[in-house]
């Protein structure tokens, strides 16, 4: 193993110039610090070393790679530049072996909100077992959006509202919806994604509920329930949400929107007054905010 040998002060300076193996530490020895490399490397005082092992954060790796999504035991990755996909998936399963499948999200397209994803390395399957909050869901990231990162969010949402007739919009695979189920008695939940309602029915099958759900597939441009049927509706279709404003208001009392703006006054601008909260950041400065709508 071979390490370049510069005294604790220089340390910041040479990282910056060179290429540290990632696989190890950076080790010190009274007013020196070692820095392990893959080979040895001109104008540096190299010496052979026995650094200590760590595990690389994935962006030390791979460029253009900071994070990713965990689905069950699928890995979703967004990469800012082009990578290597197989040295991608190579690295990701070697660090998190409960990891099999590998695949790059190009982006979320249609009205079905569905990935547009690449297969990257491991088993080439996209179906899996995901869990959130204590439930189970059967997802499959070819056929419908599956989002951890508003996981908290999901639980939230449950613990504000008050059972009563509520209708779960835009409900995908089912997240929000069975989150619901497990508190209330009786949840209508509806999508334009048959493949995602599916997903859902099977879903239900692997949870302890409360309550019932009755799965509606329909194009929310015309929502198949009478004026004021529920009480509240949650709209979870933050890229186009405010389409359906009004037949959501004609068919709700009250509704909860997730709407994509920049600024608490774009949501009030997309969809009206209400006191709308960030719940979760969409880019560098595009956000997902929520909002309760008291329909008239």
């Amino acid at each position: 193993m071979k390490c370049i040998k510069v005294h604790k002060d220089e340390l910041n300076k040479v990282i910056k110039q060179i290429h540290v193996n990632p696989f190890f530490k950076v080790y010190y020895s009274k007013d020196y610090a070692y820095i392990p490399v893959y080979e040895e490397i001109s104008g540096y005082d190299i010496i052979e070393c026995n650094p200590p092992r760590k595990t690389p954060k994935l962006n030390e790796i791979i460029n253009g790679v900071r994070s990713y999504y965990v689905i069950g035991d699928i890995a979703l990755v967004t990469p800012k530049i082009n990578i290597d996909k197989e040295l991608l998936a190579k690295t990701i399963m070697e660090t998190n072996p409960r990891i099999k499948s590998v695949f790059i999200r190009k982006k979320v397209k249609g009205e079905l909100r569905v990935n547009q994803i690449e297969f990257a390395g491991g088993e080439n399957k996209t179906q899996t077992i995901y869990k959130e909050n204590g439930l189970k869901f059967l997802v499959d990231i070819n056929k419908v959006y599956v989002n951890p990162s508003m996981s908290n969010e999901r639980q939230k949402i449950v613990n504000e509202i008050e059972c009563g007739k509520i209708v779960d919009l835009f409900t995908g695979y089912g997240a929000i919806a069975i989150h619901l189920a497990r508190k209330c008695g009786y949840i209508v939940a509806g999508d334009l994604n048959l493949e995602g309602l599916l997903l859902l029915k099977e879903s239900i099958n692997y949870n302890k509920l409360k309550g019932e759900i009755d799965v509606v597939n329909y194009d929310a441009k015309y929502l198949p329930f009478r004026d004021k049927t529920f009480d509240l509706g949650i709209a979870d279709n933050p890229t186009i949400v405010s389409q359906f404003k009004e037949e959501i208001c004609r068919v709700c009392k009250e509704a909860f929107f997730y709407i994509l703006a920049h600024s608490t006054e774009e949501a009030s601008n997309l969809i009206g007054l209400a006191n709308w909260v960030k719940v979760n950041d969409y880019s560098k400065d595009l956000f997902i905010f929520k909002g309760r709508i008291r329909c008239q």
